[in-house]
């Protein structure tokens, strides 16, 4: 059974990886590896004109790995930032986990980035949607008590299917955009 998305808290999370930009099938090290959904910004634009606070989630374990220097993480979340207020939108904060430790509590599929978004934005998770495209979003999203959205864009389409049977409690769109047009 699905949890209702109940947006009174004026909230939504997001994945960042195949959600707001493409899956390249690597790591994004780079500032032109960073190739954003215009889906996506439309609809982060939609979620901040309507009053909805938006913040991301994103596993980055290529800094735990060497591949990836914090300083041009920054960068690449400086030009994600500037390409969703090119739309007209607003990511208010963006947590990552730069560990690939999967039993770091920060590391998605575990709760803790989201639950460290929750307290940041004062509020309980229930009912505020997390979107990926990974079966790791969908659990960490059921492990913070959120609501699992999972977008067919980036590997969501190989996961929904790989893992349809066990999707019930998931509500499923073809990309960030049709979600949010549910919502708002």
């Amino acid at each position: 059974m699905r949890q209702a998305v109940d947006l009174s808290r004026g909230l939504v999370l997001l994945d960042r990886d195949g959600v707001i930009n493409e899956d390249i099938h690597r790591w994004v090290v780079r500032l032109d590896d960073l190739r954003l959904l215009s889906n996506a910004l439309r609809a982060i634009a939609r979620l901040s004109q309507a009053g909805v606070r938006v913040g991301v989630c994103t596993n980055q374990g290529a800094v735990a790995l060497g591949l990836l220097e914090e300083a041009m993480l920054a960068q690449i979340h400086e030009k994600l930032l500037r390409g969703v207020a090119g739309f007209g939108g607003a990511i208010e904060r963006i947590v990552y986990c730069a560990s690939v430790d999967e039993n770091d509590f920060y590391r998605k599929p575990n709760a803790g980035m989201l639950l460290d978004q929750g307290r940041y934005f004062g509020c309980s998770l229930a009912g505020v949607p997390f979107v990926g495209d990974n079966w790791v979003d969908v659990q960490a999203a059921r492990a913070a008590g959120a609501v699992p959205v999972l977008v067919k864009t980036g590997n969501g389409a190989r996961t929904a299917h790989k893992y349809r049977r066990f999707l019930d409690d998931v509500w499923v769109f073809p990309n960030l955009e049709e979600a949010v047009r549910q919502w708002v």
